[in-house]
């Protein structure tokens, strides 16, 4: 047989067995992990199940719902034999010990079984203590209350991205409780750094730094930095927002639909994962910040703490445990959707770029700090000795080397840097020249009219010779 019950699975014949299924999801999570198939046999037979939204719904909302405190498994459909079968895996839980019914189960061999009262003690102790978990320390000089408005955004994203069952109109402090951010009815870290109001005034080591250099080290000039001092949402949506301005983006016309279509030289959702994923696992005792730099060619996110013990960087490029240093940070961001299953952000940044044609993320640790790199493509067009050969896709992206040939036919004719700007429809920043036109001055590509006189109005850029060897390779292509 394919499959067999044990200590870390249990079959169901479909989703009419669910209420029988919770006792075993229940083990599971006091048991670190298991999974659950609906739509096999006790024996291990195949059967499958017609499964809808309506299903998946059902069945994350009922696990929510019968299930204290919440529990979050992954649930989904996975196709054997040719046949739909529900599953629904539970992994590293953080707020052991869960119940079902006021009765806490664990799983011994294939049958789940009643935690002892000294277990349920010994849970409860090391899920409220704070030398077990930081981001449940009580903030006891905190008055300020909580932020209602991103409050109330939080439960209506969770609702739609996730179904969590949630009452509006209860009382705050329940809400806040369910969600693990009361520690003895007080807001705890977590839910300081997550629905609190400044923040920072209470820890203000707790921001993202981002910065962008000219040139591939810190030595360089900073073009553009900012200081996010916000909640952990904004903090994430903003660094994003800095890494997409400040990296280039292709369009084009595409033939078949007659619509613009856009693509950034990164994938958005890798860098999102990445600063997401250093806010949620950070280790918020050490004294500093997130750094987030965006260099010619690379960008760095630095997250303060190492990985967690247990976990060695061979680990990280195989199927691996997940331990999370902050839990109830991680579950609130997991629910608005801005990090996926725990443990699989690794292997979701390794997909995002190789599916953009792109060499998977560097990872190191380095000082005490935790740090994903990502390697951009060199802008521009190359020529190689004695040749007309240019990069390719695989070199510099498509679209971009089209772009390269069209500024460099446009500087035929002597052109100022506000008219190569408007020709590529770009604002005449700074930013956008020292993107898109001053990489072709400094590879020889383009010449300066005046050449003692760099910020004259009357400067004017034209191809070289150099130049025209590029864009003739590139119409020949």
């Amino acid at each position: 047989m394919r499959f067999r019950e044990s200590e870390k699975i249990e079959l169901k014949k479909s989703t009419a067995e669910l209420k029988q299924a919770l006792v075993s999801l229940c083990a599971f999570a006091n048991s670190s992990t298991g999974t659950l198939y609906f739509g096999i046999s006790d024996k291990g037979k195949i059967i499958g199940q017609e499964i809808t939204d309506s299903t998946l719904k059902k069945v994350s909302t009922t696990i929510l719902s019968l299930i204290e405190p919440r529990l979050y498994p992954n649930v989904y459909v996975e196709k054997i034999d040719k046949r739909d079968i529900l599953v629904v895996e539970v992994k590293n839980s953080p707020e052991k010990p869960y119940f079902y019914k006021g009765k806490s189960y664990k799983r011994v061999g294939t049958t789940d079984v009643y935690l002892s009262r000294y277990e349920i003690e010994k849970y409860l102790y090391e899920r409220e203590n704070p030398a077990y978990r930081f981001d449940k320390t009580i903030i006891k000089e905190y008055k300020e209350g909580v932020a209602v408005k991103t409050l109330r955004w939080f439960l209506k994203k969770a609702k739609e991205e996730r179904n969590l069952p949630v009452n509006l109109s209860e009382n705050r402090n329940v809400i806040l409780s369910k969600l693990g951010l009361l520690t003895q009815d007080k807001l705890n870290f977590a839910g300081l750094i997550a629905f609190g109001k400044e923040i920072q005034r209470y820890f203000s080591d707790t921001i993202v730094k981002c910065a962008l250099f000219e040139g591939i080290d810190k030595t360089g000039r900073i073009l553009d930095h900012i200081e996010i001092k916000d909640n952990i949402f904004n903090q994430i949506d903003y660094a994003e927002n800095f890494i997409l301005r400040n990296i280039r983006k292709s369009a084009w016309i595409n033939p078949q639909t007659g619509r613009r279509e856009e693509r950034y030289e990164l994938p958005y959702l890798a860098i999102r994962e990445a600063i997401a994923n250093a806010v949620a696992h950070r280790d918020y005792r050490i004294s500093s910040h997130i750094d987030v730099a965006v260099f010619d060619d690379r960008i760095e996110v630095w997250s303060p703490g190492e990985l967690p013990s247990g976990i060695k960087m061979k680990d990280l490029f195989k199927k691996h445990i997940s331990v999370l240093r902050n839990p109830a940070i991680a579950e609130v961001l997991f629910l608005a959707r801005y990090i996926e299953r725990w443990g699989t952000g690794i292997d979701k940044m390794n997909r995002l770029m190789q599916e953009h044609g792109l060499s998977i993320p560097g990872y190191e640790e380095i000082s005490g700090n935790f740090v994903v790199i990502f390697r951009r493509k060199e802008i521009g067009a190359k020529v190689r000795h004695r040749t007309k050969v240019v990069p390719g896709p695989s070199q510099v992206g498509e679209q971009v080397g089209e772009q390269v040939f069209s500024i460099l036919k446009f500087c035929n004719l002597p052109r100022s840097k506000k008219e190569i700007l408007e020709h590529l429809n770009l604002s005449n920043a700074y930013l956008n020249y020292k993107r898109k036109i001053y990489p072709l001055v400094k590879k020889e590509l383009l010449k300066l009219t005046i050449s003692d006189k760099p910020q004259s109005s009357k400067q004017r850029y034209v191809i070289t010779e150099k130049g025209r060897q590029v864009s003739e390779a590139g119409n020949e292509k």
